[in-house]
């Protein structure tokens, strides 16, 4: 199979269609479905279908797109890495970040530091949920990330511990259960989960596992830090929450709503993570940065 096989699969997934896959791909319409045809004739599989939407992709694939799009994010990689070694850093870097690792001390810094040394490197910075996060690394989108996730998704990613924070359980100064001495007397009062509910790396889903309480029923999901903690107060509902965030990025009056439960029970630690597909195929601007964080962080 032939690269642009590969890209023109991609490309058509992303479009949606023929039409506008070809003119990002800057090739004919012929020679783009000529493309994706060869590539199915080459796999024995059919991996493309219309539909009154437009062109989607058929179960088989699917299954082949994670491939795809890493091998056309490796090339990209690989064009980087090439003019890097012509000339001075250029290209792009992607780092994902979690709502509390994008505040933690000396993070900010060292992507300053880093933007002023090498001015010609875009750097992308996305805040995602940690399971979010792990998808993009594995789709190739992302070159590395600062994660605070338990450590239950290492199979095939190359993690690195660079430090924990302690969490609690809040709630608001007026709640009447806020004197509760156990997560059992919790378990049917209303929560917020800042990571889905469903991922059972998240610290709101550690903390009920190895404490083995049954997870409460009355859940809302919420990724925002600020919209979660309106709704602490308005749904009366507790939530966990990093000691530092409560300590250093709340203001006075936010901090103020909140009020430390002091539960028994183990209450999981957030792990920090610097975790990337493979540091050793980090582009220099990437792996460069990788290693400022982790030199920053560890301190």
């Amino acid at each position: 199979m032939k690269f642009h096989q590969i890209k023109a699969l991609v490309a058509v997934d992303q479009c949606g269609s023929i039409n506008e896959a070809s003119q990002r791909l800057h090739v004919t319409q012929p020679a783009l479905s000529r493309s994706i045809k060869e590539l199915e004739r080459e796999l024995g599989l059919t991996l493309m279908q219309r539909t009154y939407k437009g062109m989607s992709l058929t179960d088989e694939g699917r299954r082949i797109l994670r491939h795809a799009q890493m091998a056309v994010e490796s090339m990209r990689r690989l064009q980087i890495e090439a003019d890097n070694i012509h000339d001075t850093a250029v290209g792009e870097v992607a780092v994902g970040v979690t709502s509390l690792t994008a505040v933690l001390p000396g993070f900010g810094q060292c992507v300053s530091d880093f933007q002023a040394k090498n001015p010609r490197v875009q750097l992308k910075l996305t805040e995602q949920r940690p399971s979010q996060i792990v998808q993009r690394l594995r789709d190739g989108s992302l070159d590395f990330a600062l994660t605070s996730q338990q450590n239950t998704q290492r199979l095939n990613l190359d993690w690195e511990a660079v430090q924990r924070i302690e969490g609690n359980v809040f709630c608001s100064p007026t709640h009447p259960l806020r004197h509760s001495r156990s997560l059992r007397q919790l378990q049917y009062a209303n929560w917020i989960s800042l990571d889905a509910v469903a991922d059972r790396s998240s610290q709101f889903y550690q903390m009920f596992e190895v404490n083995d309480v049954n997870p409460p029923q009355n859940v809302i999901e919420c990724s925002s830090l600020l919209l979660a903690l309106g709704l602490m107060e308005s749904a009366n509902a507790f939530m966990t929450l990093s000691d530092f965030a409560a300590a250093n990025t709340l203001t006075a009056g936010q901090a103020a709503k909140l009020t430390r439960v002091a539960v028994e029970e183990i209450i999981p630690e957030y792990p920090i993570y610097l975790v990337c597909v493979d540091r050793h195929a980090l582009t220099s601007p990437a792996k460069e940065l990788f290693h400022s964080l982790r030199t920053r962080l560890q301190r």
